[in-house]
């Protein structure tokens, strides 16, 4: 099994320069808002979301599921 890419280097792979996740109350990052994601992140996004694992909303990529995002984009 693949190991789990640090998240320095995906924070650098789906998110635009100087973004970052999101982080919840308890300082944990949560997830990526689609206005900080690079627009190479946001298709990819949308076509795993839309297709592949369906959701109710598309906007953000949220922690769980952005690692079949960053698989796919490297």
């Amino acid at each position: 099994m693949r190991a789990q890419p640090e998240r320095e280097a995906i924070t650098q792979l789906l998110c635009i320069t100087e973004q970052d996740f999101t982080r919840a109350a308890a300082k944990r990052r949560v997830w990526i808002m689609r206005a900080n994601m690079t627009p190479l992140t946001k298709i990819w996004m949308t076509l795993l979301l839309s297709n592949i694992l369906p959701n109710d909303h598309n906007t953000d990529l949220l922690l769980r599921k952005y690692q079949l995002v960053c698989v796919v984009m490297t």
